[in-house]
């Protein structure tokens, strides 16, 4: 299936007036920034929602979607059928390449809630089948030889044998088809280690190279499941590597005796099992109330956290807590999230707050931004060691076994984007820069850390965003 969601998109806001209004939106979090540049802050309700089985089929049956798509399918340029592809969404349950999410959530959301308030913000998550990775037509592509009686004739003569030995297993080249160069074939056989011995049915792959040329193909990542272990995949392959590491993969090709070729499917290892590649992957997008709902493409995480219910998905982490406190972060639905280790005095400790998943898809120079404010703190360089903000990729149930980067501090007119250590007034972080991990999935954690004897701030954190910069039109 071809990716026309660019083209489509050229189209989305003419078309879409017809029943919403769909319009682009402007900051998210109002104008944060003055003519004199001085950061400001502003309060947002956020709702996260996660679409059930049940929606997908609710969001292919809705009329203005019905009308939006049979309208994109009367464009002449535009490639695709539409109203196939948004019957198939209430199908599969899940999204395609030609009816994604952005076209088609902002109606049902409208529908679901009519009466919410511009400026309002919804998280929806949902699924998206993305179909197999490309590099898998390769393998897809491969047929399968076995041996026939003539063959063992040919190669033991008179001796009646119906196996092949390592003394002529190589002869088995001769009666494979000549096809295109970098052509794989599956080679089915019965074998036995010496003649006379046991007999098995072994199945290899061999790839056609520099001209009529079978050789056995060689990958470490690529094999055939054994037909035994049909349906058993997942058992077979911790059989197999019992010392897999995390995020090692593997192909396994399986043969379809009614299509007569290989089907292939990529395997990862996720640190506990093996997991296939099904192609549908879970994603989030933001979708704000202007004059009518829109996708906002740019903006791959936008949390206000100030504001009731506004909590989100963030998950809180405490670590050697000193005696007389029982917790450093707090979700307050005033001043967001609060982090202090203050308690009838100073007290040492550790915390964490950290996102859910951020999945930069298509990214090209995402950054990080927030509100935050800083009181009863240190004035000097102690501050920006207690209060930290950090990125991981392999983030899973606890902050203290992940991998995490630090993000530097931006210099923000001439001064670090740390808020002065002794007042409420909120300041912005100014964009960090997450480019680094472009088209990856990272969690950003916020973290905030005293020692024994040292002074114990308050922090702060409000309006966070992940973002592409906004595009300014000529």
């Amino acid at each position: 299936m071809k990716n026309f969601s660019i083209m489509k998109t050229r189209y989305i806001f003419s078309i879409v007036a017809l029943a919403l209004g769909f319009t682009a939106c402007d900051n998210y979090f109002d104008d944060k920034y003055l003519d004199n540049g001085d950061p400001q802050t502003s309060v947002v309700k956020t709702y996260d929602y996660t679409l059930t089985d049940a929606d997908y089929k609710t969001i292919a049956d809705n009329k203005t979607n019905k009308a939006y798509a049979a309208n994109l399918d009367s464009l002449k340029d535009l490639e695709g059928d539409n109203v196939a592809a948004l019957a198939l969404v209430g199908e599969t349950k899940c999204f395609n390449d030609i009816a994604s999410a952005d076209l088609y959530v902002p109606a049902f959301i409208y529908a679901k809630y009519p009466h919410l308030d511009p400026g309002s913000i919804f998280n929806v998550t949902y699924l998206t089948d993305e179909g197999q990775p490309l590099y898998l037509e390769f393998y897809n592509a491969t047929i399968q030889y076995a041996l026939t009686s003539a063959n063992y004739k040919a190669v033991w003569g008179d001796a009646d044998h119906s196996y092949l030995t390592p003394a002529n297993e190589a002869q088995l080249t001769l009666f494979l088809p000549m096809i295109e160069d970098d052509y794989l074939i599956g080679v089915k056989y019965n074998f036995a280690e010496a003649e006379g011995a046991p007999v098995t049915e072994k199945e290899v792959l061999y790839i056609y190279k520099d001209g009529a040329v079978w050789q056995p193909y060689e990958s470490a990542t690529v094999s055939i499941l054994p037909a035994e272990a049909n349906g058993q995949a997942v058992k077979y392959l911790s059989l197999t590597y019992p010392y897999a590491q995390k995020d090692d993969q593997q192909v396994l090709l399986s043969y379809d005796s009614k299509e007569k070729h290989y089907v292939a499917t990529e395997y990862n290892y996720d640190g506990t099992e093996w997991k296939a590649n099904t192609g549908i992957v879970e994603e989030t997008m933001s979708f704000v109330l202007s004059s009518g709902w829109a996708a906002n493409l740019s903006t791959y995480y936008k949390q206000a956290v100030a504001g009731e219910g506004n909590l989100g998905k963030i998950q809180l982490f405490h670590y050697d807590l000193e005696d007389g406190i029982s917790y450093i972060w707090r979700f307050d639905n005033l001043y967001g999230m609060r982090g202090s280790a203050y308690v009838g005095g100073p007290h040492y400790g550790e915390g964490w707050f950290v996102t859910p998943k951020i999945k930069l898809k298509n990214s090209t120079a995402p950054a990080l931004s927030f509100d935050h404010a800083l009181n009863y703190g240190p004035t000097d360089e102690t501050r920006t060691e207690q209060i930290t903000v950090w990125v991981s990729t392999d983030f899973v149930d606890d902050a203290r076994t992940a991998t995490w980067t630090q993000l530097p501090w931006n210099e923000w007119n001439g001064e670090t984007g740390v808020p002065d250590a002794n007042s409420w007034t909120f300041f912005n972080s100014g964009r960090m820069d997450l480019s680094r991990w472009n088209n990856q999935t990272i969690y950003i954690g916020f973290r905030y850390k005293t020692e024994a004897g040292q002074t114990c701030p308050t922090w702060e954190v409000k309006n966070i965003l992940v973002s592409e910069p906004e595009q300014v039109e000529e």
